[in-house]
Parts: structure tokens; C-alpha cells; sequence
């Protein structure tokens, strides 16, 4: 079988060849292909800013257009919303590390290490403005005496409204950089079509020496090459399970052939 010029070419063994009708040896041969796997991330991204700036804009648009006969009062319709684009958060939050886990068992382990935070810091952020939301309700409760949009001190001419409208502020200019950066980071990434880490670290070996490679203790803490070992060995486990797919696939392919 003929691979790509382009595809790393891996011989299974000359011990398993077949002889076809002509005397000559067929070895079978497996392409390994090394392709660069982007992530297709960006748009969850760009929802995760969208719903960052959503947060504020309905934080100061509810109490506009709010009625006054409505059963739910503007504070609690702030409370709803949040925690409402916290769950659209935390499910692409999901889904976002699962993509960069897919990218880490390829053997991209160093661009995951870079921003394995990155993708959690937007839902830790909006879990601990609900803490602050949760306090806020209680304390609301039992020093407002007025309604949502009722100043709760004589000091302080701030309702409650208020004090969720600043945390929604605050909520969106700590996190929507993290955001934008993850976006940058993501972009650049798909862009380079860098290979794969492990093969950086083969060249690494045969150019530098063994000290640079996996396993090796050289100048790194040991917590380093600990987990540098344990990537390195789900690559492996990955790349293993595709080989012995394609030899399963070829051996199939030649026993239909011969038959």
C-alpha cells in the first residue's frame, strides 16, 4: 500500500508479509498521519463574551422595563438571569475542555498546560458572583426593609438593584480578559499548525541530548517529568489504538482479497 509523501510511514514487520500470486512480499505498511488538530473552539468563545456582555445590559435594561404589577420583582429577574447564564457558561465550559483534552491526547500537552485555566476561569468567576448573589439575597432580606429599587441605608443611597448591577460590572471586567487572551492564544494556535509536542521532543533528543527528553531527570522538577511521562504515555496509548485499528482494518482487506 502506497502512503503520502507527507505521512509518516510505520512497518508492522517483514515476519507478517503475504506473498501474492506473483512470489513478491507484501509488507503491510501503515501511514501514522501527523496532522495539526485546530480546535474548533472559537465560537463557544466568542458566546462565552456575548454572554458576558449580556450580563450587564440586562442588569441595567431589567429595571427599565420591569412592571410594576408583576409578581417577581426586579431584584429576583436579576437573580434568575444570572444564574441562567451561569449554566449556558458551565455547559460550554464543558465542552470547551473537552476539546482541549482531545488536543492534549494528540500530544499538543504543552499549549494544554498553558491554558488549561484559561478555559475555567469565566466559570469560577460566575460561580463565585452567585456566592456573592446568594449573600447578597440574604442580606437584603434582613436589612432592606424598602423594595428592590428602595435604598437599604440612610448613608448610602444604594438599593439592591444596585449592588447586583456593580457585581455584574465587576463580574464582566475580571473575566472578559481572560477570555479575550484564551481567544488570542487559540487563534495563534490554530494558525502556527505546529506538530505535535512529542515529536518536538524527539528532535529535542537527537539535537540537545537526553536530558531533554521525557523520563529523563535533568535541570525540571520531578513534578514536571512526572507529568510530562503521564502525557506522554496517553499519546501513546492513543497512537497505539490507531495502529491497531489500521493493522485490523489492512489484515481484513487482505484476507478479502486473497479469499
Amino acid at each position: 500500500m502506497q502512503a503520502n509523501a507527507d505521512h509518516q510511514q510505520v512497518a508492522v514487520g517483514v515476519e507478517n508479509a503475504t506473498t501474492n500470486g506473483t512470489g513478491d512480499q507484501e509488507v503491510l505498511v501503515v501511514g501514522q498521519r501527523h496532522e495539526h488538530y485546530p480546535l474548533p473552539i472559537i465560537p463557544a468563545l466568542y458566546c462565552k463574551v456575548l454572554l458576558l456582555v449580556v450580563l450587564p445590559v440586562g442588569g441595567f435594561l431589567l429595571p427599565v422595563f420591569h412592571a410594576d404589577g408583576s409578581k417577581m420583582d426586579t431584584f429576583s429577574g436579576l437573580q434568575y438571569l444570572h444564574v441562567c447564564l451561569w449554566a449556558v457558561v458551565m455547559l460550554l465550559t464543558w465542552y470547551i475542555k473537552g476539546e482541549h483534552k482531545n488536543s492534549r491526547i494528540l500530544g499538543y500537552h504543552d499549549f494544554y498546560n498553558s491554558t488549561r485555566h484559561l478555559h475555567r476561569t469565566t466559570f469560577y468567576i460566575m460561580s463565585g458572583s452567585n456566592v456573592l448573589l446568594m449573600v447578597l439575597g440574604s442580606l437584603v432580606r434582613d436589612y432592606c426593609l424598602g423594595g428592590a429599587t428602595a435604598r437599604c441605608s440612610v448613608n448610602i443611597s444604594l438599593s439592591p438593584v444596585n449592588y447586583q448591577q456593580i457585581i455584574f460590572l465587576l463580574e464582566v471586567f475580571i473575566a472578559v480578559p481572560f477570555v479575550i487572551k484564551h481567544i488570542v492564544m487559540v487563534v495563534r494556535f490554530n494558525v502556527v499548525a505546529a506538530p505535535p509536542d512529542t515529536l518536538a521532543e524527539d528532535l529535542a533528543l537527537r539535537l540537545s541530548g537526553p536530558e531533554s527528553y521525557v523520563g529523563v531527570r535533568g535541570p525540571s522538577s520531578l513534578e514536571w517529568v512526572l507529568e510530562r511521562q503521564a502525557d506522554l504515555l496517553q499519546v501513546l496509548r492513543h497512537r497505539n489504538a490507531l495502529l491497531t485499528h489500521q493493522v485490523y482494518t489492512l489484515t481484513q482487506q487482505l484476507e478479502e482479497s486473497h479469499a
